[in-house]
């Protein structure tokens, strides 16, 4: 195929943006309140489902708005490595964990009490660590 004027003039446009791109740092894409708020509001979507009384894969859906912000906090420019390690651990892994714990070893008509802190505690490391994530973002 032969090359024309315009093919020339689109490639060293190209050239030029990524060399501009590279030389400006990385931009961030998603805003800092989107991770933040898919992350808590996930925990109280799950919430009024279960009040609803909705069937387990309808729940899902919390679970995956929940996966979803913890990958955009992850790729996201806004906070460190640390930060991001802190943030997953604190919303994803330890409620996850207690909701395992509280299904294998807890779960009893008896403990209603239980069930209760449990949820409180999950409430408190979602919504919590959504809460400090959008407080010690990066505002530069």
């Amino acid at each position: 195929m032969k090359s024309t004027s315009t093919d020339t003039a689109y490639q060293e446009r190209d050239v030029q943006a990524g060399a501009g791109a590279e030389a400006a740092g990385r931009k961030a894409r998603v805003h800092p309140a989107v991770p933040a708020g898919l992350i808590a509001g996930s925990y109280v979507l799950a919430l009024l489902l279960q009040l609803a009384g909705a069937p387990t894969a309808v729940l899902s859906v919390a679970l995956l708005m929940r996966i979803v912000g913890c990958v955009l906090l992850c790729t996201s420019l806004f906070w460190w490595p640390w930060q991001k390690v802190t943030g997953v651990l604190v919303t994803l892994v330890v409620p996850a964990l207690a909701n395992i714990l509280w299904n294998r070893e807890l779960s009893g008509e008896d403990t209603l009490a239980l069930r209760v802190l449990a949820d409180v505690l999950q409430l408190v490391c979602v919504v919590g660590g959504a809460a400090w994530l959008w407080w010690t973002r990066r505002k530069d």
